[in-house]
């Protein structure tokens, strides 16, 4: 695994996602059959992670911080569909289930019940405010 930190931005999948989203290269239909499957790599759910934060921003959840910086989080969100919001909110869902669906819970879950908490807790509380009616 390259880098990683507990921050949704900390790591190469959010980077990636970033940079993707900058020059306009990034697709939600084509990531969404890359990542179908019944298990998220870690790559991924950091990826998935990430692109909650900037539908997170855009919908006042939370300021836009730094990395997000030659991203227009309110353009991007407002182009999704209902149903790729959704897809959204049940693959962050998917990546902080447990090990069985997610590689990147599996690691954090390696580093024991602290560190595992640590990652897991802003992202079910970024769940909580998408679930939300918009």
């Amino acid at each position: 695994m390259g880098t990683w930190g507990s921050g949704p931005f900390e790591n190469d999948g959010a980077c990636d996602l970033l940079a993707a989203l900058r020059a306009g290269e990034f697709d939600i239909d084509d990531y969404a059959g890359h990542v179908g499957g019944d298990y998220l790599e870690a790559d991924d759910a950091q990826a998935a992670i990430a692109l909650a934060e900037v539908v997170a921003v855009a919908d006042g959840l939370l300021p836009a911080p730094g990395p997000l910086d030659g991203i227009d989080a309110a353009r991007y969100a407002a182009s999704l569909t209902p149903e790729q919001r959704a897809w959204i909110v049940v693959t962050l869902e998917r990546t902080i289930a447990d090990a069985d669906t997610s590689e990147l819970f599996e690691l954090w879950a390696e580093n024991g019940p602290e560190d595992l908490e640590e990652w897991r807790a802003p992202i079910e509380s970024r769940l909580a405010g998408l679930k939300q009616p918009r």
